[in-house]
């Protein structure tokens, strides 16, 4: 639900953008137990550690969408969450209470990576922080030769083995291999963060330690909350994340426990987007959990 104003009108305008913002429960309950997790980076600028934390109203939010997940668990028709209990397909979820430039108060809704392997956003979620426009038609491209070189892999593979065969094998492979290459670089390219200051930050440029971004990084809960509140002009309150379907292979998770920010993929660039925002406390550093 959109808030609207006394004219009628979006809170938020009439952008396109304006299903994001959720209004509160107003069946709240008096008291709830607020999670102890929080969502930590270093700050770009002071080396020091920038956090948003849980509120009540927060754990209120969270209370209710686990509620609709589980409701829509059960429908196969419009937005469905009933492949998340599908082996290994769960994920995180987050909201984050935010207020408009009016004071406003409202709820931001997210999960982690794709939907049911696609990267749009159905209506109501938080999108991608990239800018998805700017690779489509390379991916699709890059999608359709990949699958096309891996094709031809599989019929050499029917032949009977000798040295030249392999050698044509391996051709492909490398081939392959560039393609996939190119395309994870245009995909970084198109990613760049955007914090309350005004500040840039591609994703080429974050420190993660290694030549090339973790795979997802910029695309957790918590860097999508963020990132969509900065953009649609809201100010952040406080957020939380929980687990909700089947847990992963990689990363075993109880649905419906609540989990903070991850150390690989988050803290490299929530410090970033936490600058300038007035919920964020400065803290000593602490442990984080994993992706």
């Amino acid at each position: 639900m959109v808030l609207p104003t006394t004219d009628g009108t979006s809170a938020l305008g009439d952008s396109h953008d304006t299903d994001l913002f959720h209004a509160l429960d107003p069946c709240a309950p008096g008291d709830v137990e607020i999670a102890p997790v929080r969502y930590v980076g270093r700050c770009t600028e002071t080396g020091r550690d920038l956090s948003i934390c849980p509120t009540a109203t927060a754990m209120t939010e969270a209370l209710r969408l686990r509620a609709y997940l589980d409701e829509r668990s059960q429908v196969t028709s419009g937005f469905s969450s009933a492949h998340l209990r599908q082996p290994t397909r769960g994920k995180m979820f987050g909201v984050m209470v935010v207020s408009d430039p009016a004071g406003r108060p409202g709820v931001l809704r997210a999960f982690s990576g794709e939907w049911d392997s696609s990267w749009v956003a159905p209506a109501g979620w938080v999108p991608s922080p990239g800018h998805l426009q700017e690779y489509a038609a390379a991916r699709r491209d890059t999608e359709d030769h990949v699958a096309e070189l891996t094709q031809q892999i599989e019929q050499l593979k029917q032949l009977p083995p000798n040295k030249p065969i392999r050698r044509q094998i391996e051709e492909i492979k490398i081939e392959r291999g560039r393609w996939s290459r190119e395309l994870t670089d245009k995909i970084h390219a198109a990613y760049r963060f955007d914090n309350a200051l005004g500040e840039v930050l591609p994703l080429t440029d974050v420190k993660t330690g290694s030549r090339r971004p973790p795979t997802g990084m910029g695309d957790c809960c918590a860097p999508k909350l963020l990132q969509a509140a900065i953009r649609l002009g809201l100010a952040p309150q406080g957020m939380v994340e929980f687990w909700w379907g089947s847990p992963s292979t990689m990363f075993p998770r109880k649905e419906g426990s609540y989990y903070g920010s991850c150390e690989q993929k988050c803290y490299p660039i929530l410090g970033f987007l936490l600058r300038g925002i007035e919920a964020a406390k400065v803290e000593a550093r602490q442990a984080t959990s994993t992706c």
